[in-house]
């Protein structure tokens, strides 16, 4: 878009004000395109007689590292400079014949382009000295129409927000945290699951390698600024329906400096939500003896190794954390320790190129006790076994360059590996045994109910380009990634105890072969290994194109391409020639840069992942034990053995194997396998108000084009086979393959044992799977800036509507954070009445953040959001000989019908649609902090106290929505429905105290 003769030189350091970062206003604009940490410095150089100025000298000179930044303004008057480190400058411009103008403390942030704007004056002119302020730091780029916020550490120091990306993604309109406790509190952009966002820290790619439901854990105090993209995301990021977060780290300066920080959140200030009983008396959540402490230490010191050209920061955080806890049957004393730390190296080699080096250790590792307890008297017992060890987490390590080859060519790379690693050790060889014939009842005192050894290592590189020519900005670039999965899984127990042993009751032509309403012992053997691989290369394109003087036009294109194998290393998923167009129009309404209309047009794919490797590609076995009722206890259940295991009578019917082990790539996944990807339409208006706001409205389409899916296809198989001639010697109930629902699906393997493969074609119509349909519908109302000096908000109303018959990746009606393998399309028959109103659906929602100087050495800061509650569902039991269980249709076997309630229908068999049946409570959450500075000695002081959940809000976030289970006369009403499985966490207090020097 601009030709700028550019020059870097050095320049003696200023130490940056702690104030002047705290005053900074929190700034909604659209994101600059840069995945690394550097940003865009740009604008526009006028005479006050209104002519272009070319040839005029911009100089930045950052105020802590010694760097100066020098363009010149080209034949229009226009400037552009790339690849700026965040951080605070100096800003001087000079002109021959007009007078200088200099401005200090202008805020350069990751993800938001700094458009500075200026009008010089003849030299001679009698009249004050023009600032860069007000109107002349332009708030709307109108350059890009992403959607997002940026914030900086002084700025998320100030307010009341925890540590974490989904605490600052929440600040954000349109996301929501999707509730259930396995969800980890990670949010839904936009209607898209919480496992279909991505995270980048320093340009790597740091979400979690497995599920994907949020990132690794980073080390906060060492984050410069986080950016959190909503919509209109450009194609140098990929790989995510949802949205993007991105964060930058700090480094070292000229000046040597060091700090400490103290955070503790006792015990003793920490409320406790009541427990919650079941309608048996049984107690369900356990709060009698829950306790939470966490300390936190974090050290770090920064500085220059050579003066304006070398610089490092680190940091130590330990951390601890006490948790006690306790449920039916067993007490937990759990300990864990974390000694994380962060260390950067940045190397500014001459005036166009430098070179950073970061690594960061997330390892933690714990101790878990566990005893014997009776929830009735709330009385711990003896410890059961010994203490058990885990440990979990990893390292990361990343070399990043930027760089200019020309005046007007520049790159940017990352190389870099994320590994994380999960190990448990298990105290007692005890299985889990659970009575779920009246409500859910521990019987065991176990300590691990499985085994789980697990790693994870993510290899991968990117580099970008940018060439700024007369009209256009082009972007450029590739990025790889390579995933190692190394996983093992099996049950807890030894020989014949090993398993998960459930007590129920047979419903209509139970599979266990009970009699209907008779009671008996389930036991289930899962086991998983696996040692494979993903690898995923993509390639994109945007050119940024002034084609008026009010118009720019980003025309971008994506390609991408993936691959999961299985242990031996053949493919299972290889889909290639993903091209995703991103395109964004944005006019400028006045003229003046002061407001602008938009409009965008995103297609993004999503990757099949990691998860698949373990619960596709895995050699997974899974079979089925039944057995009757034996030995039984005064309470009706049965004796517990010295294995732990339940005293039983004689097997029902012969072991039942789910799968065998079966690896082969044409059994688990259809050949004909396409990609999962969404499409987003958005259109917006934006402009300034009062000179330090900017207000904005922004309608937004989301359509999920198309899913992947497992599909346990058995049922249609045995069909198909029995028509081609061919007998089943496989031996296993169930054959789950990956698919696009509403498409066809084919298979290849030998089935009838004679060493030919028989390939097999499923067609639509024959599977009368439905097509995944998964529609958000919002309009946001944002308002955000400086109020006055000392007062800082931002704000935003969403109204919005997600709708269909799948949430994505995930579940949450039924906590399933288990990406690409849940419930929802294991059988047609599921599907039925399976469209409505989404999980993800919160049709309101109002947000508020925000601080306020009270005087120079006090500021209170607030975070507030309420946020309409989720829709309800009935599950309960497929009838038969209706809908898809109809006699004929494909899925007349109605195997959902042995699924634990979930099918859409209430207890007396009628449909009951999807979030049909009223809506979860209005959640309102009310954190305030009050942050005091002050003089130590000459050094900075901080003393904080933060309440987070104020005023103590317990509203559910999910429930029971098991509308009916069988009993002794058959399908009968759940008195557990609306049972509260997840709420608010209780209110509790943080304090801190830091002091730099």
């Amino acid at each position: 878009m601009f030709t700028n003769n550019k020059k870097q030189t050095r320049g003696v350091g200023v130490k940056t004000l702690l104030a002047t970062a705290v005053t900074a206003a929190l700034i909604m604009t659209p994101a600059a395109q840069a995945v690394d940490g550097s940003s865009i410095v740009k604008g526009h150089i006028v005479a006050h007689s209104g002519n272009d100025l070319i040839g005029a000298t911009i100089t930045l000179k950052h105020k802590s590292k010694g760097l100066v930044y020098t363009i010149t303004s080209n034949a229009e008057g226009d400037y552009l400079l790339r690849n700026v480190p965040v951080g605070m400058y100096d800003v001087t411009i000079v002109k021959d014949g007009y007078q200088t103008l200099i401005e200090e403390d202008v805020a350069v942030t990751i993800g938001q382009s700094i458009i500075l704007d200026v009008q010089l004056y003849k030299a001679g002119t009698d009249i004050e000295r023009i600032a860069v302020t007000g109107s002349a730091i332009r708030r709307v780029d109108m350059a890009s129409s992403t959607s997002g916020l940026t914030f900086s550490d002084a700025e998320l120091k100030a307010m009341p927000v925890n540590t974490g990306f989904e605490s600052i993604a929440l600040l954000a309109p349109g996301t929501a945290a999707p509730g259930g406790s396995n969800f980890k509190g990670a949010s839904s952009f936009g209607g898209s699951s919480a496992a279909e966002n991505g995270y980048y820290f320093n340009g790597l790619n740091v979400t979690s390698i497995r599920t994907g439901l949020g990132s690794i854990r980073l080390p906060w105090e060492a984050i410069s600024q986080t950016q959190v993209k909503t919509g209109g995301v450009s194609p140098e990021f990929g790989g995510a329906l949802g949205g993007i977060v991105n964060a930058v780290s700090k480094s070292g300066d000229n000046d040597f400096k060091f700090g400490a920080e103290v955070r503790w959140d006792p015990d003793s200030l920490r409320s406790q939500h009541d427990s919650i009983f079941q309608d048996s008396g049984t107690i369900d959540t356990n709060t009698q003896q829950s306790s939470d402490d966490f300390k936190e230490v974090q050290l770090w010191a920064s500085g220059a190794i050579i003066e304006d050209t070398l610089f490092f920061y680190g940091l130590f955080a330990p951390r601890r954390e006490e948790t006690n806890s306790a449920g039916q049957t067993t007490f937990s004393d759990f300990e864990r320790d974390e000694d994380r730390w962060f260390t950067k190296v940045d190397w500014f080699i001459n005036e166009d190129h430098s070179v950073g080096f970061s690594a960061m250790n997330n390892k933690r590792t714990w101790t878990d006790k566990t005893f014997a307890y009776n929830w009735q008297d709330n009385v711990v017992g003896d410890q059961q076994g010994v203490d058990a060890p885990g440990e979990d987490g990893g390292n990361v390590y990343s070399i990043n360059y930027n760089g200019y080859l020309t005046d007007t060519f520049s790159v940017s790379a990352v190389v870099g590996r994320v590994t994380e690693n999960v190990e448990n050790v298990v105290a007692s060889p005890n299985p889990g045994v659970w009575d779920e014939r009246d409500g859910f009842v521990t019987l065991s005192q176990h300590t691990n109910s499985d085994i789980t050894e697990e790693e994870y290592i993510r290899d991968q590189a990117r580099i970008d380009f940018n060439w700024d020519l007369d009209m256009h900005a082009i972007q450029f670039g590739i990025d790889y990634t390579n995933v190692k999965v190394d996983y093992f899984e099996g049950q807890n127990g030894i020989g014949d105890a090993q398993g998960w042993w459930t007590i129920k009751t047979a419903g209509e032509n139970d599979i266990s072969s009970a009699a209907l309403g008779s009671d008996f012992i389930e036991r289930r053997v899962r086991s998983r290994e696996v040692d494979s691989d993903t690898t995923s290369l993509a390639f994109y394109i945007n050119d940024s194109w002034q084609a008026t003087d009010n118009l720019v036009l980003n025309m971008g294109l994506r390609y991408s391409q993936f691959e999961n194998t299985v242990t031996d290393g053949r493919a299972f998923v290889d889909i290639d020639n993903q091209i995703a167009p991103r395109l964004q129009a944005i006019y400028d309404v006045s003229g003046d840069g002061s407001a602008k209309i938009f409009a965008t047009y995103g297609r993004y794919f999503q990757p099949v992942s990691a998860n698949m490797n373990i619960t596709q590609g895995s050699a997974s076995i899974e079979w089925f034990e039944y057995f009757e009722l034996d030995q039984l206890e005064g309470n009706g259940s049965p004796t517990l053995l010295a294995d732990g295991s339940p005293s039983r009578g004689d097997m029902l019917r012969d072991r039942r194997w789910r799968q065998r082990g079966i690896t082969e790539p044409g059994l688990i996944a259809s050949s004909s396998l396409k990609p999962m990807y969404s499409d987003e339409f958005t259109i917006g208006y934006q402009q300034e108000v009062f000179d330090s706001m900017s207000a904005g409205v922004r309608a937004i389409y989301r359509d999920l084009g198309r899913s992947v899916e497992d599909t346990d296809v058995g049922p249609i198989l045995a069909k198909k086979l029995a028509e081609m001639g061919i007998t089943d010697n496989v031996g296993q109930g169930s054959y789950y393959v990956l698919n696009n629902p509403g498409e066809a699906i084919q298979m290849s393997y030998d089935f009838d044992g004679d060493g030919e493969i028989d390939n097999v074609n499923l067609s639509a119509d024959e599977l009368a799977l439905a097509e995944a349909q998964r529609k958000y519908l919002a309009l946001e109302f944002t308002l955000d800036g400086n109020v006055t000096d000392d007062l800082r908000i931002n704000t935003s109303y969403t109204w919005s509507h997600s709708y269909g018959n799948t949430e994505g990746l995930v579940k949450t009606d039924n906590d399933q954070a288990d990406p690409g393998w849940t419930t929802s399309y294991d059988y047609g028959d599921l599907m039925d009445h399976g469209y409505g109103n989404l999980p993800n659906d919160h049709r309101h929602a109002i947000k508020f953040s925000g601080a306020y100087n009270i005087t120079d050495s006090l500021t209170v800061g607030l975070v507030a959001r309420t946020t309409s509650g989720r829709p309800k569902s009935y599950f309960s039991v497929h009838p038969e000989g209706v809908d898809s269980c109809e006699q004929g249709s494909p899925w007349d076997a109605c195997v959902s019908k042995y699924y634990d309630q979930a099918s859409h229908y209430d207890e007396n068999g009628n449909p009951a649609p999807r979030g049909s049946k009223g809506n979860l409570p209005w959640l309102t959450n009310v954190d305030m902090s009050l942050t005091y500075y002050t003089d130590f000695f000459g050094s900075d002081m901080t003393l904080k106290g933060t309440v987070y959940n104020l005023f103590d809000g317990d509203s559910a976030v999910s429930i029971n929505e098991e509308r009916a289970q069988y009993g002794d006369n058959g399908l009968e009403l759940n008195p557990d429905y609306g049972l509260v499985t997840g709420r608010q966490g209780a209110r509790y207090v943080s304090l801190t105290a830091r002091i730099e020097f």
